[in-house]
């Protein structure tokens, strides 16, 4: 396991666990002992022999660095059994507890045996300090046999076993209790203080992000009339999305013809959300443009989609896919059957020929999303999706332990977005998905300082939020 997936791994356990008062006073507990335990042991060593505080060698250097074995063990042991880490063998923790017990006994034998004292004589201080002693590893000790977590931990250790108590908690929470709500407010909040002086978002390619944002901001119900405020230099300034619509429709409106590739036809689409005239000078170039590369055949169409592992949702993603919105939103029903038809051949080949062929690649995401991307397609342009059942089986076998697909931000969206119509608010598989997006958003509020994939994270957990809602009401 890479350093980077065990800080991702420990993010979503530590955003799917609530502080409770009982762990906040164990802390508590355990960090006043051990600071006391250190202080009386420095205390006891440092003193000269002829001080009424004095210890003799024995007591100095072996009854009292007794007492602070134990404390070591207790917490190593306090750390294991309540963050399941593997850090020693499986019955070390009865022996932790013997030698604690044993500890105690020790200094309780060496409290009552004058000759160890170095001036002979048990005086009222020394006495005390020994009670003192005493009594915080007695609460210690008491305390680990107390906190012995109920659990049989003969098959897991570690993360799996930290993730499958974490599991057992989301099966008991709706939907509607994860902080689906707060990663969704705080990422657009993020996305509305990037839009730059022009309009546009993101850097190496604006007028794509911009479209990203578009479409989203359609879906939430935005109009060229929505208007927020944004931090700049001079102060806070008040943005409408119209100015947005305004400047990408101008360079659509200048450009002669439309670049053949997807990222040109996401941007078209986009924006025709809003304009949706945009389109009409368009439908002949189109239409000829799909014609002409539509000749392939259902078995070169996957081969196709299996080879494109490099970038997958931006050049390299085949254009039938985003043609498909472009049909929809211009009314083409004629090209939308032929898509439909081409997708539900190509999901019955996945199934058919089974998905385990088509489940890693160069980068281990591209069967994965893709094929979650030809079901959300056929639902999102009202085409009944086939093998529906197959698919969810398919796809939440290969869901990650901490509730990703593939570890990827993306391609986890899609597949979310694609389970969606045949789960309810109670599938484990969407609250597992759930809570890795909203863990690993980052302060700003982004995901992975994309524009791209915090909105592919941003439509995911949206659709997510609605589900919840529907359940309430229901």
């Amino acid at each position: 396991m890479t350093h980077e997936t065990y800080k991702i791994y420990s993010r979503v356990l530590k955003f799917g666990q609530r502080i409770g008062l009982r762990r906040l006073v164990e802390s508590i507990v355990f960090g006043i002992s051990v600071f006391s335990i250190t202080l009386v042991y420095f205390f006891v060593i440092s003193r000269p022999e002829d001080s009424i505080f004095s210890f003799s060698p024995v007591g100095k250097y072996i009854f009292f660095p007794l007492g602070i074995l134990a404390e070591i063990v207790l917490i190593l042991s306090y750390i294991e059994n309540h963050y399941h880490l593997d850090i020693f063998g499986e019955n070390t923790n009865r022996l932790f507890g013997i030698i604690s017990v044993a500890s105690v006994i020790v200094i309780v034998l060496y409290s009552a045996i004058p000759s160890l004292y170095a001036l002979r004589v048990i005086n009222g201080r020394s006495l005390s300090l020994l009670v003192l002693f005493f009594l915080i590893n007695v609460i210690e000790t008491g305390y680990f046999l107390y906190s012995l977590p109920k659990v049989d931990k003969t098959e897991t250790f570690g993360l799996e076993f930290q993730f499958s108590r974490l599991e057992k908690k989301l099966v008991t929470k709706r939907l509607n209790e994860l902080p689906i709500e707060k990663a969704i407010t705080k990422g657009i909040n993020a996305l509305k203080k990037r839009v730059n002086a022009e309009g546009f978002w993101g850097e190496l390619n604006p007028l794509y992000e911009t479209a990203c944002v578009l479409e989203l901001f359609h879906n939430m119900g935005y109009n060229p009339d929505t208007e927020w405020t944004i931090p700049t230099p001079e102060g806070k300034q008040t943005y409408t999305l119209g100015k947005t619509i305004d400047s990408v429709k101008a360079i659509i409106e200048t450009t002669e013809t439309i670049e053949t590739s997807f990222e040109q036809f996401y941007i078209l689409y986009a924006l025709s959300l809003f304009v949706p005239t945009i389109l009409d000078a368009r439908k002949q170039e189109i239409e000829e443009f799909h014609d002409s590369i539509f000749e392939e055949t259902e078995w070169d169409f996957i081969n196709k989609l299996n080879r494109f592992t490099p970038n997958l949702r931006s050049r390299t993603t085949p254009l039938h896919l985003i043609m498909s919105y472009v049909g929809d939103v211009s009314g083409n029903i004629k090209l939308l059957d032929r898509l439909s038809s081409l997708f539900t051949s190509t999901i019955d080949i996945v199934i058919k020929r089974g998905y385990a062929r088509f489940s890693t690649s160069q980068t281990g995401k591209t069967p994965i999303e893709m094929f979650s991307r030809l079901m959300l397609i056929l639902h999102d342009i009202r085409r009944a999706p086939t093998k529906r059942q197959q698919f969810t089986q398919a796809i939440g076998g290969t869901q990650f332990l901490e509730g990703s697909w593939a570890g990827n931000i993306g391609t986890t969206g899609y597949v979310l977005q694609a389970l969606i119509p045949s789960e309810n608010a109670d599938s484990l598989l969407l609250k597992k998905g759930a809570l890795y997006l909203a863990a690993i958003q980052d302060k700003e509020g982004l995901w992975a300082a994309s524009i791209e994939e915090t909105i592919i994270a941003l439509t995911a957990l949206l659709a997510l939020k609605k589900m919840a809602e529907q359940e309430v009401v229901g």
